[in-house]
């Protein structure tokens, strides 16, 4: 097994590098084009900018929505590229087993299914990811909100009334199944509104990873020294500012293992989908084990390609983690 893990180490390297490599070559590109209204000067290749110049938040704005177009866009881009490579890849491994090996006959025959499952799989752990982080940005502040002496009664019970619905809604999806919760919105839904099942099961990941990730916030924002806040409120900021300039950014950096975290967990979580008719990598399994009545085979290959899943993109993010210099603290785990 180490020698196994040693090559999912590598693979991630290779990968970490390439996104990396290509992440540099965008940015020198977008300060040499857009960049050049701004600066009026060529920026060299992965050189640092400095903060205080327009171009630079101008710049992180772009990076940010150029980012989420591609994340949203996530399902066209594998579909129409890798999706089509793995596919296959997976029926020629299936060519090297005896004719007479079911796991040969299961892999050629169903080699560009599990291809299309494992590009569902991604694409709700992604999407859901992606989405909750966002939401759990909101309510982690709303949780973390202090009352003080200069408050009014309005305000006062607006932040008591919003953090008893941040801590209502966190406790009761992490204290519910995700199976559960996708039976509860899909077919509760199907009678409001005829939605799609993997809309439906987008609204669960990403429900269920917002209340995750609003605790790993929440703990992020906790493990910030308190005189960070002191010093911003010293220099004159009021306690708002100081939450989003000085305390948040920090709270974040220091979240992201545990974000990277969340997004392995949900790659593994997503097979209980299969429940509302999903059609990923858990329901391919099961549709193999239905043709050929034999449970065993399809289930193995599957679980070798969750294995191979998460242990690359664990190796990825650690491999970027490293790059981007993001420090390894322990903060709440969404398990």
């Amino acid at each position: 097994m180490p020698g196994l893990k040693n090559v999912f180490k590598q693979i991630g390297k290779a990968i970490a590098f390439l996104f990396v490599s290509l992440y540099r070559l965008f940015l020198f590109l977008l300060d040499n084009t857009i960049g050049l209204i701004f600066s009026k000067k060529f920026n060299g290749y992965n050189k640092a900018l400095d903060k205080d110049k327009v171009w630079y938040k101008v710049r992180f704005v772009l990076q940010i929505l150029v980012l989420l177009l591609l994340i949203f866009s996530f399902n066209e881009i594998y579909y129409y590229t890798i999706g089509q490579v793995i596919g296959s890849f997976i029926t020629w491994i299936g060519t090297l087993f005896k004719e007479t090996s079911i796991y040969g006959k299961i892999l050629i025959e169903y080699g560009h299914k599990f291809s299309e499952g494992i590009g569902t799989t991604l694409y709700l752990s992604l999407i859901g990811t992606t989405i909750g982080f966002i939401f759990a940005i909101f309510l982690s502040l709303i949780v973390t909100l202090k009352r003080y002496p200069e408050d009014g009664v309005i305000k006062k019970t607006f932040k008591s009334i919003g953090k008893w619905f941040v801590k209502t809604y966190v406790t009761v999806i992490r204290g519910t199944p995700m199976m559960v919760q996708a039976m509860i919105i899909y077919w509760g839904g199907k009678t409001f509104v005829d939605w799609d099942h993997l809309v439906a099961a987008l609204v669960v990941v990403s429900l269920n990873t917002t209340a995750y990730l609003t605790e790993v916030l929440r703990g992020g924002i906790e493990s910030i020294d308190k005189g960070q806040q002191e010093g911003g409120l010293s220099l004159g900021l009021s306690n708002f500012q100081t939450m989003m300039t000085i305390v948040f950014p920090q709270a974040i950096k220091n979240s992201m293992a545990s974000i990277g975290n969340e997004f392995v967990i949900n790659i593994k979580d997503t097979s209980v989908l299969s429940v509302i008719l999903v059609v990923d990598l858990f329901r391919v399994a099961q549709l193999a084990q239905a043709k050929y009545l034999n449970p065993f085979p399809p289930f193995i290959i599957v679980a070798v390609i969750y294995l191979i899943l998460t242990s690359t993109i664990t190796a990825i993010l650690k491999r970027l983690s490293k790059v981007l210099e993001v420090p390894e603290v322990k903060l709440p785990s969404a398990n």
